[in-house]
């Protein structure tokens, strides 16, 4: 049986080839998967809660939410969390100096990113036990202000960019999975080469029974397919129920949700206001042509938080009750939310939603 191990967020750094891959793949797999379930209120629901139960994953299931109503969750988070942090160019327009080692794939590279992601992978764990996903904004201002204090402690440098803030948070939200789920080793080209070590995860403790599987080893210097003990555990989500309110109610839940969503959808202009951000405008000549470069950090900042008021496009409400089983029949949790339509797309109201029951390890 594989042994647990403390997980190491920097290995996404080593590997990153590997970590471009599963996040390019996950993406595709979203962007296909979302574009047949949007149009029913069940299938939102159970992609929404699914997301979150099999990896405790709170930030992509905010994809099929409100928050992302157009199909650009990456640009909220960059327009109203990222953005105070960026730090490309200093003030006369030339490029940020950064360390040295930056891009030559060297060990000292190498070591500082595994540094840096693992100090953020320890915080992100101390975010998610103290807010929860459901209260993302917290968790984004936090982890962004915090990555800027630990970056410039480990590069010495002041850089900062959009990539570099969704790496390392991408990169923690997936060793965040794996510690719940475990890793299946990982066997490099060259066949003989363990990049990852097989792991046991917290759910594997928690719901598996010991079976014999086939996985992948390196055995005699070469790979070789082998049998071998594993605790496993599958969760199957499931709607129990789904009930679109009447005309009336649905009306009164609208109003309340203008009631919850309109302090935030206002809160915009103080925050760019806090971070003192402005609008620019400066004209570069390139040879002999003159162009205008245009930095709309306030406006962005400001129109990102107001258009998460969707109150005057919701033409229905959807209430929708899911449960989380294993193979056995053993309900291990239970998730009711409610589900908005807007246009002929259904989303998640986050704004009404306690996801508690799906962090199953906590």
């Amino acid at each position: 049986m594989a042994k647990k191990k403390e997980f190491k967020a920097g290995l996404y750094a080593v590997v990153s080839g590997i970590l471009i891959a599963v996040i390019l793949t996950g993406l595709t797999l979203y962007a296909y998967t979302s574009r047949y379930t949007a149009f029913k209120p069940e299938k939102v629901a159970q992609f929404y809660v699914d997301t979150i139960v099999q990896n405790g994953d709170g930030y992509n299931a905010y994809k099929n939410t409100l928050v992302s109503k157009n199909a650009k969750y990456g640009d909220f988070v960059r327009n109203a969390y990222m953005r105070p942090y960026v730090n490309e160019k200093d003030e006369n327009g030339e490029k940020i100096k950064q360390a040295e080692f930056v891009g030559t794939g060297s060990k000292e590279e190498t070591k500082a990113i595994d540094e840096v992601y693992n100090t953020m992978y320890d915080y992100y764990c101390q975010l998610i036990n103290q807010y929860g996903w459901d209260n993302y904004d917290e968790i984004y201002n936090q982890y962004f202000a915090k990555l800027v204090e630990v970056r410039k402690a480990v590069y010495g440098d002041d850089f900062m960019n959009y990539d570099y803030m969704f790496g390392a948070l991408e990169a923690n939200v997936a060793t965040y999975g794996e510690s719940l789920t475990g890793t299946d080793r990982v066997i490099a080209s060259d066949n003989k080469t363990i990049l990852v070590e097989e792991s046991v995860g917290k759910y594997q403790e928690m719901f598996g029974t010991e079976q014999e599987v086939e996985a992948e080893n390196v055995i005699d210097g070469k790979k070789q397919t082998v049998k071998e003990k594993k605790l496993v555990y599958r969760f199957t989500t499931t709607v129990k129920d789904c009930q679109e309110l009447s005309e009336a109610d649905a009306k009164k839940y609208i109003e309340e949700y203008k009631a919850r969503i309109t302090p935030i959808a206002e809160s915009g202009e103080a925050k760019a206001e806090k971070f003192d951000l402005k609008d620019t405008e400066s004209v570069k000549k390139i040879l002999f042509i003159k162009k205008t470069e245009k930095d709309s950090a306030k406006s962005n900042m400001i129109e990102a938080f107001k258009k998460l008021d969707c109150s005057e496009d919701i033409s229905s409400v959807a209430k929708v009750t899911c449960e989380v089983k294993l193979d056995d029949g053993k309900v291990v949790a239970t998730q009711e939310l409610y589900v908005v339509k807007i246009g002929k797309s259904w989303y998640v109201d986050n704004t009404n939603v306690d996801t508690t029951a799906l962090y199953l390890a906590e």
